[in-house]
């Protein structure tokens, strides 16, 4: 069986979210797609809507990892320090190690995340660190001994 988890996470604007995705974190592969004038007509939006400003459906990838993406139709969205995503390499692999770390040094030197743990040494060996953005999301960066 192929399965796949991928994040899914809404916004009150996907455009904006995908343009800081883009600048903080170095997103690539940025899709985004409005709702059809069908689509709008079923989902009972005023007919004064500009629909181009809107995001029916959306994608990125961060560090080669894919994440989904909409528009909140059904109202502004909460903020929750529930979600969280985790980028895990093995302590061993110092390439990935390296760029992990360049991740984490790209989006807090943006200075648009709010460091939590600085992503260092730990005394269990391992290497941690988290951020948490301006959605709310929190961004984990582990590098442990897969021995």
């Amino acid at each position: 069986m192929n399965q796949e988890l991928i994040p899914y996470l809404t916004f009150e604007n996907t455009k904006d979210a995908l343009e800081y995705y883009k600048r903080v974190f170095g997103a690539t592969d940025i899709f985004r797609e409005a709702p059809t004038v069908k689509q709008a007509a079923e989902m009972a939006f005023n007919d004064d809507v500009d629909l181009e400003s809107m995001t029916m459906n959306g994608h990125f990838k961060i560090w080669g990892k894919e994440i989904w993406c909409a528009d909140s139709f059904l109202g502004k969205p909460v903020v929750s320090s529930l979600i969280s995503l985790m980028f895990k390499v093995d302590l061993n692999d110092s390439d990935a190690v390296s760029e992990m770390e360049a991740l984490y040094k790209q989006a807090v030197n943006s200075e648009e995340v709010k460091v939590i743990v600085t992503f260092e040494k730990k005394s269990s060996g391992n290497r941690y660190g988290q951020i948490v953005d301006k959605y709310g999301v929190t961004w984990i960066f582990n590098a442990v001994r897969n021995d």
